[in-house]
């Protein structure tokens, strides 16, 4: 298999994963399922690092992903099949020797797994607490922003591998893991309404871009345009623990913006 489809396998093993933890109740090994999504991420990352040092590109094109678990037990048997899978692709070379002993004792933790229902692909609908239009809103936003943040961790991680200044790399590298941990927030809440699920495939174009300067100021606008969502949601929703978050958000919303500048002010 060449490298670029082991990529694109790897993409589907790390969503499903990452989903995978977001769907599964608080405490029942979903923080080590969401750690387990993080190696893979690595391991993405690593297999991307190699196809462009080699000098190929890469792309993050994948198949759908849909998720539709009903317990713990489908779940892991579901990732199971995914590691074993493609496990007789590999090449032999340090990279992937280091894969294979992370994926090897994934599985072991794979065979118990936890006894519990998943309601997380259900589409209740209900938050305890929010009126209709504001249940509304939240969907829209969290639709919409979930995309946003998958969109802009491929978008960073790509422009992290294609560039040679050490301090830009560094921010986009900030900017990953604040994005990856509003996909978390978000997709969490989408869990408790009972609609989680992957975002659409990223379109190369989104990221395969020419000019650096523009894709930071139209960045520079999406937050902005974000922290007003951010704000609306928490002036509007009567769930004071929920209005709170949003406000939170909206805050780091502020410190990603001065990042971008940071990288305008270098370019």
């Amino acid at each position: 298999m060449e490298m670029i489809e082991l990529l694109r396998r790897k993409h589907e093993i790390w969503l499903t994963f990452l989903f995978g933890s977001f769907a599964l109740p608080r405490g029942s090994k979903s923080e080590e399922l969401f750690d387990f999504a993080l190696i893979h991420f690595r391991h993405l990352k690593w297999i991307a690092q190699e196809i462009v040092a080699s000098g190929e590109d890469v792309d993050w094109n994948r198949n759908p992903i849909p998720l539709n678990f009903k317990d713990g037990t489908q779940l892991y048997e579901a990732l199971s099949h995914l590691l074993q899978s493609i496990r007789p692709h590999y090449p032999v070379s340090p990279l992937f020797q280091r894969i294979v002993g992370d994926e090897e004792y994934m599985l072991t933790r794979l065979h118990n797994p936890p006894q519990v229902p998943i309601s997380a692909f259900e589409r209740h609908l209900h938050f305890k607490g929010l009126d209709r239009k504001s249940l509304d809103n939240l969907i829209l936003f969290l639709v919409e922003e979930s995309y946003k943040e998958y969109e802009l961790i491929l978008t960073y991680t790509y422009s992290q591998l294609h560039s040679d200044d050490a301090t830009i790399a560094l921010i986009f590298e900030d900017l990953v893991q604040e994005s990856l941990y509003h996909l978390k927030s978000f997709a969490l809440l989408m869990a408790k309404l009972g609609i989680l699920s992957v975002p659409r495939v990223v379109m190369e174009q989104v990221y395969k871009f020419q000019d650096l300067k523009a894709f930071l100021l139209k960045g520079i606008e999406e937050e902005r345009a974000a922290k007003e969502q951010c704000k609306a949601l928490s002036q509007g929703i009567a769930d004071k623990e929920l209005a709170t978050f949003f406000e939170y958000i909206n805050q780091q919303e502020e410190y990603h913006i001065y990042l971008m500048e940071k990288v305008l002010q270098r370019l």
